[in-house]
């Protein structure tokens, strides 16, 4: 029995000590060592406390710089500071370093760069949290949000340390064009529903025309691609066609919404993809036809400046009249590219798109956002240059 008591005393004992190192390395620990946190120091005086990122920003600014020393790209612009901020709710702050930088990256290099930034930001302890366009001191830019994001008191807390800005580097060109004999606008309807054409199209070295589905999984990646490498987006908005089966989108404009639905889906549609400078009509060989249904898509369209080109799926279309009457800038397809969706088809069609705009002076061809239009257009370049087809954005054809 006795060895018994001293054994369980000797338990006690032992689970005392033990708790008592715990309270006294808690509260003893020094006010600046870091937290639980990989992501900041924790610096107490008296009631205030200090949230430190700084050291996490560092981490984060090396991974980038590595990356962007790894690919040869050098620096247009750099600024940088120390950011303090007050905590919300809570006495203390919130401190970090913070950098703003624009790079000139060739069109076809973005997307690998976007990879190896976020698989170097991940390993030094970061996250990619936006990809979105913007504009870098007056030049159409892809801007990318690096920070941290960690927890404050139960709140998730987000620092932005990094924001880098990437603009097209544009190539010098390696001879002297011909006389221009016509100038042709290529529009690329259909961004949106699928990823590999985006690369595709954003690598041509030419003015191309996005025009980008709202609502679809790749419809931001695609206006991003498209402002970051130098080419233009608009709308591609959704109208009612003749055939109810062949409605391709949940949200359309319909000739049975009222004048106020139909307003208000243009204007979802128009804020729903960035970057826009007009809009064209994906289907809609019903609603074009329509005076009531266009006269209140127009109206919106004309409310944000923005300019429109008639897809003409209907040869009885008014839409690009109606536009005109408005005082709205416009211009409608003179041919479909890619019915027949072979590249050898489509380049005879990008002939004849380019015997009309030498006839006519001007000329507007809609394409979609296949592999194979991509092909073709890229394989016709060289031809272009040589007929002295001048290929030029749509916002420059419309009246």
């Amino acid at each position: 029995m006795a060895k018994k008591s001293n054994k369980r005393i000797w338990l006690a004992v032992m689970v005392i000590f033990l708790a008592v190192v715990g309270y006294l390395y808690g509260t003893d620990r020094p006010a600046n060592q870091p937290s639980n946190s990989a992501h900041y120091q924790l610096e107490k005086t008296g009631a205030t406390a200090t949230v430190d990122f700084t050291q996490s920003a560092k981490n984060i600014h090396a991974a980038v710089d590595a990356v962007l020393a790894r690919k040869d790209i050098r620096l247009t612009d750099h600024k940088e500071a120390d950011k303090e901020v007050p905590r919300q709710g809570i006495e203390g702050k919130i401190r970090w370093h913070v950098r703003e930088m624009g790079v000139k990256v060739p069109a076809d290099s973005v997307e690998s760069l976007q990879r190896e930034l976020t698989t170097a930001v991940k390993k030094s302890g970061g996250e990619l949290f936006v990809i979105q366009p913007d504009q870098y001191q007056g030049t159409p830019a892809l801007r990318l949000d690096i920070g941290v994001k960690d927890q404050l008191a139960g709140d998730a807390v987000t620092v932005i340390t990094d924001k880098l800005y990437i603009m097209e580097k544009k190539l010098a060109a390696t001879q002297t064009p011909v006389k221009t004999r016509g100038e042709l606008a290529l529009v690329i309807d259909d961004f949106g529903y699928t990823k590999e054409p985006i690369s595709a199209f954003a690598a041509i070295p030419k003015p191309l025309t996005f025009a980008v589905l709202p609502y679809r999984t790749y419809s931001n990646e695609a206006a991003a691609r498209a402002i970051s490498s130098g080419h233009q987006v608009m709308l591609h908005l959704p109208i009612e066609p003749l055939a109810a089966a062949e409605q391709s989108e949940q949200i359309t404009v319909t000739v049975a919404m009222s004048d106020q639905d139909i307003q208000a889906t243009v204007a979802n549609a128009i804020q729903a993809v960035p970057g826009i400078i007009g809009v064209n009509n994906h289907q809609g060989s019903r609603g074009t036809a329509d005076k009531r249904v266009m006269v209140n898509v127009l109206s919106v369209i004309k409310n944000h400046s923005l300019f429109f080109i008639d897809s003409r799926t209907n040869s009885q279309s008014i839409a690009y009249d109606t536009a005109h009457q408005l005082g709205i800038r416009s211009g409608e397809n003179n041919l479909f590219l890619d019915n027949e969706d072979e590249v050898a088809a489509i380049k005879r069609q990008l002939r004849k798109a380019a015997e009309i705009a030498v006839q006519r002076g001007t000329a507007i061809a809609i394409g979609h956002a296949r592999l194979t239009t991509a092909t073709a257009v890229k394989e016709m370049l060289p031809e272009f240059e040589a007929a002295g087809i001048k290929l030029v954005f749509a916002s420059e054809l419309v009246k």
